[in-house]
């Protein structure tokens, strides 16, 4: 009888995960409007912009990381936004067009309350623990900046200060503290909008010179852009020749000297806002019919450090309770 060998073979199945999705990929962030201030919104000590997303009929007020340009938090949508301040280290201030003013938590974007205007706000200025918010009627008011009620605010800038179309950037001239020097910028009042700088310790003029750069124009008048950032006065212009290309010019603060001049057409043919805090300068610009992104430019260099995407939308809003 023959013997028959039997063998076994064992076999080993190894879990094979499905493919994951990638990751969805950030989307940049466009608005339509020139608001721009700044709170620690994630907790790194650092700055963070705040400004409004899209804006146009709609917006949401959103907070971006200043090292990084990624969003963090976004409020549920305001119809249409204008009126926009950081008002103190924790409070960021909304109003839109339905009259009211919200306070926003500077770390999460949620509403801590809303409080109903005399009128549309045009303008928010902080003070010490109150806020000036002025209406597009030209009327004013205070408001606590704790709960919302109505109150004299006399810490905060007089309405005079802070009102007529995009007042900050229409200021002539504009003036920055840099290195111990006074750096001033100015237009002249008539003719072509050509930019001269000039550097002052008290009563004594350092030096003064006409630069290679414009200042853009919107509404029929000079805009103006002017910080003091690692070191340096930094100006945003446009090229002398056709007005139109964005340069971004460092100036030493003792001197004058240009420590670089650098071409921005990436800017885009619209500017709209230059402000310094912490490391970077943040530029608000872009097209007039697309919107205008954020970025941070390295005052060292003039080199775009980041652009800033869009944070996740918030969560719906809980439903209010049955009676």
């Amino acid at each position: 009888m023959a013997a028959v060998g039997i063998g076994f073979a064992v076999m080993f199945f190894a879990r094979v995960d499905p493919p994951q999705e990638p990751a969805p990929r950030a989307r940049p962030l466009s608005t339509q409007l020139d608001a721009l201030c700044f709170v620690d919104a994630n907790g790194d000590d650092a700055p963070d912009p705040v400004l409004w997303q899209d804006g146009k009929t709609r917006g949401r007020v959103v907070a971006v990381d200043g090292r990084s340009g990624q969003g963090i938090w976004a409020s549920l949508e305001i119809e249409e936004p204008d009126a926009l301040a950081c008002a103190d280290p924790s409070t960021v201030l909304a109003g839109g067009g339905d009259a009211a003013l919200r306070a926003l938590d500077a770390r999460t974007g949620k509403a801590r309350w809303v409080a109903n205007l005399p009128g549309v706000p045009d303008e928010i200025a902080g003070g010490d623990g109150c806020a000036t918010v002025v209406m597009k009627d030209g009327t004013a008011t205070g408001i606590k900046l704790e709960g919302g009620g109505a109150a004299d605010c006399p810490t905060a800038p007089q309405p005079s200060a802070i009102t007529g179309n995009f007042w900050e950037r229409k200021k002539n001239p504009q003036v920055v503290q840099a290195g111990g020097v006074e750096v001033v910028l100015t237009v002249p009042a008539g003719g072509p909008p050509r930019l001269t700088a000039e550097g002052r310790r008290g009563s004594e003029s350092l030096w003064k010179k006409e630069l290679a750069a414009r200042a853009p124009l919107s509404g029929g008048r000079p805009d103006l852009f002017l910080v003091a950032s690692g070191g340096a006065a930094v100006v945003v212009g446009v090229d002398v020749v056709n007005g139109t290309e964005p340069r971004i010019i460092a100036l030493d603060p003792a001197s004058g000297a240009a420590r670089y001049e650098r071409a921005a057409a990436y800017l885009g043919d619209r500017l709209t806002a230059a402000k310094a805090s912490g490391p970077y300068v943040y530029v608000i610009s872009g097209a007039a019919v697309s919107g205008a992104a954020l970025r941070a430019i390295d005052p060292a260099t003039g080199e775009t450090a980041w652009r800033a995407t869009t944070p996740p939308p918030p969560p719906p809003p809980s439903p209010s309770p049955s009676p």
